[in-house]
C-alpha cells in the first residue's frame, strides 16, 4: 500500500456534514488528536471531545482511499463525526505524528506470554468492568 494512504482534504470534506467538518477542523487545530498510530491499513487515535471523555477513532483504508471509519462517540447524524474528521486531517496534514507499526495482532503474537499477561492486567486495572469480560472470554475458551 505504500507509505501513505490515499486520502485528501476534499475527500474528508465530502465524507462529513459541513458542521462536523468545521468542528473537526477546530479539533485538529487545537491538537485534540493524541496517541495516533498507523498499523497495516488502519489509522487509530484518541480524540479529546467536548465532554471530559476522550473518544477512540479509527479509519481503515483500501487502495482507493478511506473505506470505513468508527468513533466511540454517540454521533448519529450522517457522515463522519468531528473526531474522525480531526483524525483524517491530522493524517493528511501531519502524517509524521503517526507511530507506524505492524498490525496489532502481529505485534501481540511477537510478545512473550508474561508480557501479554502484564498488558491484560494493566488494562483490567485501568478500565472498569474489563475484568468481567476477560473472565467470560477465558471461560468460553476453556469450554
Amino acid at each position: 500500500m505504500g507509505d501513505k494512504f490515499t486520502i485528501n482534504h476534499k475527500q474528508i470534506i465530502e465524507r462529513a456534514l459541513d458542521q462536523s467538518f468545521y468542528r473537526g477542523l477546530s479539533l485538529y487545530e487545537s491538537d485534540a488528536i493524541f496517541l495516533p498510530a498507523r498499523r497495516g491499513n488502519q489509522l487509530s487515535a484518541m480524540c479529546v471531545g467536548t465532554s471530559s471523555a476522550a473518544y477512540r477513532v479509527t479509519a481503515s483504508f483500501n487502495e482507493s482511499g478511506c473505506l470505513t471509519t468508527h468513533c466511540t462517540c454517540p454521533y448519529d447524524w450522517g457522515g463522519d463525526c468531528k473526531h474522525i474528521v480531526a483524525l483524517l486531517l491530522t493524517y493528511v496534514l501531519q502524517p509524521e505524528l503517526f507511530r507506524a507499526g505492524e498490525a496489532l495482532r502481529e505485534e501481540l503474537l511477537s510478545l512473550e506470554k508474561e508480557d501479554l499477561v502484564d498488558i491484560v492486567e494493566q488494562m483490567i486495572t485501568r478500565y472498569t468492568g474489563l475484568d468481567d469480560i476477560v473472565e467470560h472470554m477465558i471461560s468460553e475458551a476453556d469450554s
